[in-house]
């Protein structure tokens, strides 16, 4: 039909839809009225309600790097920008599924050769956050977007998801001991 797409919003619509072509075709219907005749991502994540993965990556690398603070500031952040929480969580999911698959096919050239145009901060991330705790903020992810409901609000759900991560790292090694 014409429509002006770039890659990335047709790739948040691919996975907004999970596999149905029925809501595929919907979902970009609405992206094109939306979006005044063009795709674009910055309007298909508003559309959708999900933040930029830049934002998912720094709520990890605050995680790796062991700032709580950050954590909060960018919970905040997300919060105040009218975010939804469960999408940030299902998008951190997402980078870290391919945070682990680099971290376990580090030596395959083909594991990293991925045309998405984030995979290379996605494999700066998979070599700070070791990959246990890769395997573990995993699954905080999943189990915390089923416990949002039951927190006062979600972001207040989001942050603690997060801050849990914290809490079950190992103390760090740099003190000598």
């Amino acid at each position: 039909e014409n429509i002006p797409a770039d890659d990335q919003s047709l790739r948040w619509i691919a996975r907004a839809a999970r596999g149905s072509m029925r809501d595929a075709l919907s979902l970009t219907d609405q992206a094109i009225a939306y979006g005044a005749g063009q795709l674009q991502e910055d309007t298909v994540r508003q559309m959708l309600g999900t933040a930029d993965r830049t934002r998912v990556m720094s709520l990890i690398e605050a995680l790796a790097q062991g700032s709580g603070a950050q954590v909060v500031a960018l919970c905040d952040a997300l919060r105040n920008d009218g975010l939804n929480a469960a999408s940030t969580l299902e998008d951190m999911a997402w980078v870290l599924q391919r945070m682990a698959v680099l971290q376990l096919a580090a030596g395959d050239a083909s594991a990293t050769q991925d045309p998405d145009p984030e995979a290379m901060r996605m494999t700066e991330l998979a070599r700070l956050m070791p990959a246990d705790e890769t395997q573990l903020l995993y699954s905080l992810c999943l189990q915390g977007r089923q416990e949002l409901g039951l927190a006062p609000d979600e972001y207040v759900g989001l942050t603690m998801v997060l801050l849990r991560l914290l809490a079950f790292q190992a103390p760090s090694t740099g003190s000598g001991a």
